[in-house]
């Protein structure tokens, strides 16, 4: 009788449920709408869908467009999860010219934000994709390592350039060290003549200010395609006298 209360009770011992191994998987991407690498773009949205839910975090600093758009794309969902994410283009596409939407880490699963690794979504407007590629690294004049979320640049070297577009316009490709590399890929350009520069861009206008922006800059101009690999080297400018 002893043994069958023991038994009777130690069966009746409530236990918490595990609730399973914890999830440590990316989201799986199963559709592009228009595929990635697509060619002869027309169109004004893309979407991109999942394996399960997802969102969007950190995409301001996350998200780099090349060439960069005078319009931001609107980009859903940005606080809610979904199955799909939406880029909707606001801007006038460029004739002819291969555009590049590197999200970083910015697309996590919705349970346990898994990130998408460096998710790069690229069209052309025209009948090819550029394939080109610049690439190096960056340093710091003063710092041991260097800022993150350092933006890398390439101006086009033509019958408009001069020594103030840095200050001027935006540039015709760029990039992003992220915030754990002190490389970088500037990818999907053209060939041609470029000025190379990095940018440590607090105000994310990707145009250079002489008193709080650090900036690095290549000597002389560069001829792509090319093999070299570019070291970068930030420091602070002087901020130009102006009497008053």
């Amino acid at each position: 009788i002893i043994s069958i209360a023991i038994t009777l009770v130690s069966c009746a011992n409530r236990g918490s449920p595990t609730g399973g191994e914890k999830d440590e998987e990316p989201p799986v991407i199963i559709e592009e709408i228009p595929p990635n690498f697509s060619t002869n773009f027309k169109g004004d949205e893309i979407r991109i869908y999942f394996d399960e839910y997802v969102k969007i975090k950190d995409i301001r600093t996350q998200l780099i467009i090349s060439p960069p758009m005078d319009l931001d794309p609107e980009i859903v969902p940005m606080s809610s999860a979904s199955r799909y994410i939406s880029i909707k283009i606001k801007d006038t596409l460029q004739e002819n010219t291969t555009y590049a939407f590197n999200f970083g880490e910015s697309i996590v699963d919705n349970n346990e934000s898994n990130p998408y690794p460096y998710y790069r979504y690229v069209f052309s407007t025209g009948d090819t994709i550029d394939s080109l590629s610049v690439r190096g690294y960056v340093e710091d004049a003063i710092l041991e390592e260097p800022d993150t979320f350092i933006s890398v640049m390439l101006y086009e070297v033509d019958s408009t350039y001069t020594d103030s577009i840095v200050y001027k316009k935006k540039p015709r490709y760029i990039t992003n060290t992220l915030d754990s590399l002190t490389t970088f890929s500037i990818d999907n350009i053209k060939a041609g003549t470029y000025k190379l520069i990095a940018l440590k861009d607090k105000n994310g206008n990707y145009k250079v200010d002489q008193k709080n922006d650090k900036i690095a800059f290549h000597e002389d101009f560069i001829s792509v395609p090319s093999a070299s690999e570019y070291k970068l080297t930030l420091f602070k400018e002087e901020v130009n006298f102006k009497a008053v």
